[in-house]
């Protein structure tokens, strides 16, 4: 079935209002394999049977409702515009910063000129500077000793993804300097963490065709949930990995994903 007759039947499946089920799919036949979900006007749906290719993604119109809540959300960032903190210096100021973006195969990224980074000489942190092309939403601090807790830490804006690299192919990775790192053959994305936040997927839906979620050998019930989440939009890969990608250099990197 195409795509207007694949909507056509799914839109019979389920009722209005918001939806999140799993059930048998119309369209192979397979057991329990389709799952369905509708956010607000979005409807999605996505077989996991391999044979089948049943998929597909309907942005329906909103409510006035939804449309008033969503301009009232815009303003509401608008008001949140991050302000760079005098205490963000130059990488330079200290060996510490600088070592620490060496070891972990960052400060490639920053000579490149894909990833802005600072030191925060009030909190002693490495900092990744998070970026909507020019605008600045918000910062992520990496503590430079044990004694610098928690060891990341989050300023401004939450609801956005430090981002490294232009390329559109995605790897979803656990922190910032995984993301610099990986920027040699992929674009990195930090979820500074093993979950998917709601407002990240607006971005990557926008920005890339293919999302690989690469997450530590302990968080591969996150990277298949995430992956899942995802398959809606584009394709997706995960990449379960025996250690952080910051700990690869280039060549490594290209290995595990040729």
């Amino acid at each position: 079935m195409n795509f207007s007759q694949q909507l056509s039947l799914i839109k019979t499946l389920v009722p209005s209002g918001e939806v999140d089920t799993r059930m048998d799919c119309p369209f192979c036949s397979g057991t329990n394999t389709l799952t369905i979900k509708r956010e607000n006007a979005d409807l999605l749906w996505y077989c996991f049977h391999a044979s089948c290719s049943a998929k597909g993604n309907h942005e329906g119109e909103m409510t006035m409702e939804q449309v008033y809540e969503t301009e009232v959300t815009k303003e509401k960032e608008k008001e949140k515009d991050f302000v760079m903190p005098k205490s963000f210096v130059s990488i330079f100021s200290t060996d510490k910063c600088t070592d620490y973006l060496k070891k972990n195969h960052c400060i490639e990224s920053y000579i490149k000129g894909k990833a802005e980074i600072k030191y925060d000489v009030k909190q002693h942190r490495a900092v990744f500077i998070i970026k909507e092309k020019e605008k600045v939403k918000g910062a992520v601090g990496r503590g430079l000793n044990s004694q610098v807790y928690p060891k990341w830490f989050m300023y401004g804006d939450k609801s956005y993804p430090f981002i490294c690299g232009n390329t559109d192919t995605a790897v979803l990775v656990e922190d910032c300097a995984s993301a610099c790192a990986v920027s040699e053959v992929h674009t990195g994305v930090a979820l500074m963490g093993t979950s998917l936040p709601d407002s990240y997927i607006p971005v990557l839906k926008k920005k890339f065709k293919k999302v690989i979620v690469a997450l530590d050998r302990d968080a591969t019930t996150k990277a298949f949930d995430i992956s899942n989440q995802l398959r809606y939009y584009m394709d997706t890969e995960v990449k379960i990995l025996e250690d952080d990608l910051k700990y690869f250099d280039k060549p490594q990197i290209e290995r595990l994903f040729q």
